[in-house]
């Protein structure tokens, strides 16, 4: 094994036990030398690679961000209807294995610091970015610009509420309904604006 790809492997598994350290304590109480214990290694290596809290939560984030980023880019990427693509992406999105209490507690934690500090309101300015690129590209094809800009701006929104209505509550939310509410709202939102554009599209 290389020293390079024995690096990422240690850093992987910080980065894991932080998510499950976060999960459990909450980023107030979240040590290094508790994430350390857990992934085994060093308080010092923890050190090495991150520096800081901060640095560790940063890569916390950004392994989140990336990781969902990939997924995205997995459907945006598939051979299908525009329209099948846009309700795909709402469908992985709300899927019940992105909103468990593990990756739930490391996107609440970054919305949170996002509003206090520049680093992490960038991963979260990431996070949006990325969603809404690869939504407008798939909407894009059925609409004007401005009208593909305002649908995917909405589908975006409705995902964000739905997903942090159920992250936030003590009872979650019945993720099942809840996805095919969106993935209803979606199609509402697509049929309204065919209407309204009465253009039409393969792809329809």
């Amino acid at each position: 094994m290389s020293r390079a790809s024995d690096t990422e492997i240690r850093k992987a598994q910080i980065i894991d036990a932080a998510m499950d350290e976060l999960s459990e304590r909450g980023f107030c109480a979240l040590k290094i030398r508790d994430v350390a214990r857990r992934a085994d290694v060093s308080a010092g290596l923890v050190c090495h690679h991150f520096e800081t809290k901060h640095g560790l939560l940063l890569a916390v984030m950004r392994h989140a961000v990336t990781t969902f980023g990939k997924q995205l880019n997995r459907i945006s990427a598939q051979d299908m209807p525009a329209r099948d693509k846009v309700l795909a992406l709402v469908r992985m999105a709300l899927a019940p294995e992105q909103s468990n209490k593990r990756l739930s507690s490391v996107w609440l934690t970054l919305y949170y610091l996002a509003g206090s500090n520049e680093d992490y309101h960038a991963e979260l300015l990431r996070y949006q970015q990325q969603n809404l690129d690869v939504t407008l590209s798939a909407v894009s094809s059925l609409f004007s610009a401005d009208e593909a800009a305002h649908t995917s701006r909405l589908i975006v929104a409705l995902i964000d509420g739905i997903w942090l209505q159920h992250a936030a509550r003590a009872e979650p939310v019945d993720l099942t309904a809840a996805q095919n509410l969106a993935v209803s709202l979606t199609e509402h939102a697509l049929s309204v604006q065919r209407v309204d554009t009465g253009r039409t599209h393969p792809n329809q």
